[in-house]
């Protein structure tokens, strides 16, 4: 009896605490809540106005070009700078739209710069970086803007948000030689006009979306998505120990990468599980802790009567015991999963468990992209895109083509980062460099195509769907 009390204690405390936790959590996020004041740093949707009728269109996103380490997603410079002089310019009026994620600042360390510094002179010097990282994309990028009849329009998107400041933007201007304000290069967070609906796509993830997307806000705005590379991707990616570290952030959605780790069969080998339980354990505690525009790091409080001088003291503090709690879940992370990793379950619970996982992937997978279809046909639905003919969005990182009905399309970009689909096979995509051209054959009414970029010697092909994404593109339930 004593024994069963004893085992029912534990399972109560083991039940109760993690309760009592997220109840705490909860009551501190109720009663303080955070204000976020927008700054003078925005960014304007661009409008039928600004949109030059039956122009052509080449569309191209994520690229998530880095500082040029480890962490640097983005390799095939030349290839682009390739694809730009050879396709994209031109002897008819083209505009080049980089329609999000074209600049990774979350992946850019600097050893001198705090990683959860916002400010607008850190973003300055992280896209600084970028640039140099990266001459011969952004050289050709002057050489496009330099023709006559050329317009670059860059949106903004999640893993570059740090756009919005005016610094950032003037950097972006004198790399392909323009100067901020020059009409041949915009800015902005949508693309609406010539029958066309473009944006990057993250405020469909729920991850990755902002309360106040248009522009930089006082307290910085942190997302999940965010928090999550920032304080566990980045640590996982400089792990020298597998070779599938470096991949972690070419997966989409974040949450199947998780579930990539589980199904690897490489988990009957002791470092891949250290590595597993590491992401496993970060991930866990930026879900349980409130983010950090809700925890302030600047020092000057949430808003209100709490941000008067008296209380900058105490959100300093506050900031300081922020950094030291990042870097203690490291550490954490890291002994957990040393002790861990030692005691490797049974083999037929590790089968089990490979099983599952692999079928939870595919539910992510099908479930991340059919969200997206159907917000987009939300959109097409609504009176103001009635007439609208092309949607176009990136951040999946799935290229992707779906019939709306009416005559209306949603494309996805992909990204010419490199994307695994079988991480244990290492099955990579053969199709590297998709990109959408949009033309007006017909007059009036856009003609939007997901191509691919072979290289100079050859057309682009159109984008052939493979059978898993034929199959996963017959089961979107759009209606």
């Amino acid at each position: 009896m004593k024994g069963d009390r004893t085992a029912l204690t534990a399972v109560g405390s083991a039940i109760g605490i993690p309760i009592a936790f997220f109840g705490l959590r909860w009551i501190f996020l109720q009663f303080r809540r955070v204000i976020l004041v927008p700054t003078c740093h925005h960014t304007l949707p661009i409008g039928p106005n600004e949109i030059a009728p039956r122009q052509r269109r080449i569309v191209v996103s994520d690229l998530h070009l880095g500082g040029g380490d480890r962490l640097d997603d983005f390799d095939d410079d030349v290839a682009f700078a390739e694809f730009v002089d050879s396709y994209v310019c031109r002897d008819e009026p083209t505009e080049l739209i980089l329609a999000g994620d074209t600049v990774e600042f979350l992946q850019v360390r600097l050893p001198d710069l705090d990683d959860d510094d916002w400010s607008e002179q850190a973003a300055e010097r992280r896209i600084a970086t970028v640039i140099a990282a990266h001459p011969l994309v952004f050289a050709a990028l002057s050489r496009f803007i330099a023709g006559p009849e050329r317009q670059l329009t860059v949106l903004i998107g999640n893993h570059d948000f740090e756009l919005h400041y005016l610094a950032a933007k003037a950097r972006l201007a004198a790399a392909v030689g323009l100067t901020l304000g020059d009409p041949r290069l915009r800015f902005g967070v949508s693309y609406h006009g010539g029958g066309i609906y473009l944006v990057h796509g993250n405020q469909f993830d729920g991850w990755n979306r902002f309360v106040y997307f248009n522009g930089i806000s006082e307290p910085f705005e942190v997302v999940r998505g965010t928090q999550l590379v920032k304080e566990v991707i980045n640590d996982l990616e400089e792990d020298d120990t597998l070779l599938i570290a470096p991949l972690i952030d070419n997966v989409k959605p974040t949450s199947a990468f998780f579930w990539y780790l589980v199904a690897l069969p490489r988990l009957r080998n002791k470092a891949s599980r250290q590595f597993f339980l590491r992401g496993v354990m970060g991930f866990l505690q930026v879900v349980a802790w409130p983010t950090p525009h809700q925890m302030p790091i600047t020092g000057r409080g949430p808003g209100g009567l709490l941000s008067t001088p008296i209380f900058h003291g105490f959100w300093t503090w506050v900031s300081t015991l922020r950094r030291q709690r990042v870097a203690r879940q490291r550490k954490l992370a890291r002994q957990v999963s040393e002790v861990a990793g030692d005691l490797p379950p049974p083999d037929q619970v590790i089968a089990h468990v490979q099983i599952e996982a692999s079928r939870q992937i595919r539910r992510e997978m099908r479930s991340f992209n059919n969200a997206y279809a159907r917000e987009m046909l939300r959109i097409a639905r609504q009176p103001e895109h009635r007439n609208d003919r092309v949607f176009v969005c990136g951040h999946t990182h799935q290229a992707l083509v779906v019939p709306l009905g009416a005559d209306q399309t949603y494309i996805n970009t992909g990204t010419w980062t490199e994307i695994i689909y079988d991480v244990a096979a290492m099955i990579r995509q053969e199709q590297r460099f998709p990109f959408v051209e949009i033309t007006y054959p017909e007059g009036e009414t856009p003609q939007g195509c997901l191509l691919v970029w072979l290289g100079g010697d050859e057309s682009p092909q159109p984008w052939q769907a493979g059978p898993t994404l034929e199959r996963r593109r017959r089961k979107i339930r759009l209606q």
